[in-house]
């Protein structure tokens, strides 16, 4: 029986020392990782930090020790935080969040992947703890977000442009339809824009088209979108309007009046006073696509913009209950 138990220690003696260089090696390379690495509980308490980087952390270590990441954290980057370690929780792990925090060092986003630590005969402690890890990805997601609103905003007007309408705002529309209010889409149309172009230059056109941009979002509600559609043509989405139908048309009516009044006043660029015209076609609708809804404020706008007495005309109704 002694015999067994001095081979069996022997063996464990012999397997501790093989195994000592393979953690020393781990933690060797831990300790080298450009990542931050962190202890967490189930509450988001921090118990350890293998920090190579300390100025991406947005307190010392040593403050981290004991307080739940809600403590030290930015409220949405503690939430993301606290989502991403109960999804570690019932899965084992949880990858890929981004947060956004202020550091020493500005600004900084960050990748976070979470794990649910593996129970060790060395661990002294009862409750699941996970591993953290923090991954500077600042770089990248600049990268990611200019190339985003280069996707989806106008360069000069700093506007979104088309795309934005055509695909990301459905939703938008969706949700104002669903309570049953009407939307509008109205489609704008700068009159005789090249003759700027001609006369001026286009450097002064592109001046123009910019305070003619500045004007439009100053004519409408800040839950509204002004979008450069391309060239001289801009078009505006206006969601969650009356559900009746002649309150809706109503607003939209003062709206077209207002970007009229605001984008008639006189410009001054290099010492050139220039005044310019714009054609509004609206389409009101309470049940439509995107796509239609622009095809039928295109349309309006042409029909207004052929007449020499009116400014906006509503789809579907006669040139004499157009605006002037």
């Amino acid at each position: 029986m002694l015999q067994r138990l001095m081979v069996k220690e022997r063996r464990m003696a012999r397997t501790q020392a093989l195994a000592q260089p393979s953690y020393e090696e781990l933690a060797s390379t831990l300790s080298a990782m450009p990542d931050l690495m962190f202890e967490l509980d189930e509450e988001g308490r921090h118990w350890d930090a293998r920090i190579l980087r300390p100025e991406l952390l947005v307190a010392p270590a040593e403050q981290l020790i004991g307080h739940t990441v809600t403590e030290v954290m930015p409220e949405q980057a503690a939430k993301i935080v606290m989502q991403a370690l109960q999804e570690a929780k019932v899965n084992g792990y949880s990858h890929g969040s981004h947060i956004h925090l202020s550091t020493p060092v500005g600004e900084r986003w960050f990748e976070v992947s979470i794990a649910r630590k593996v129970m060790t005969a060395s661990d002294n402690h009862a409750e699941t703890r996970f591993i953290v890890l923090s991954r500077d990805i600042n770089d990248r997601k600049l990268e990611y977000l200019e190339a985003e609103k280069l996707a989806y905003h106008d360069q000069l007007t700093e506007l979104p442009n088309r795309h934005v309408l055509q695909h990301g705002l459905t939703e938008q529309l969706r949700v104002g339809q669903q309570f049953g209010s009407y939307s509008a889409i109205l489609f704008l149309d700068l009159d005789d824009f090249k003759k700027v172009n001609d006369l001026h230059g286009h450097h002064v056109g592109d001046q123009l088209l910019k305070a003619v941009a500045q004007r439009l979002c100053a004519s409408v509600r800040q839950d509204d979108v002004v979008i450069r559609w391309g060239g001289d043509e801009f078009v505006i989405l206006i969601t969650h309007l009356s559900p009746q139908q002649p309150q809706a048309e109503s607003h939209v009516v003062g709206i077209c009046q207002q970007i009229i009044n605001k984008v008639d006043k006189p410009y001054l660029f290099e010492g050139n006073k220039l005044s310019c015209r714009i054609s509004i076609g609206v389409s009101l609708f309470n049940n439509l696509d995107v796509e239609t809804g622009i095809q039928q404020a295109d349309s309006a706008m042409y029909q207004a913009k052929q007449s020499d007495s009116v400014r906006y005309a509503f789809h579907d109704k006669s040139i004499k209950d157009v605006g002037t």
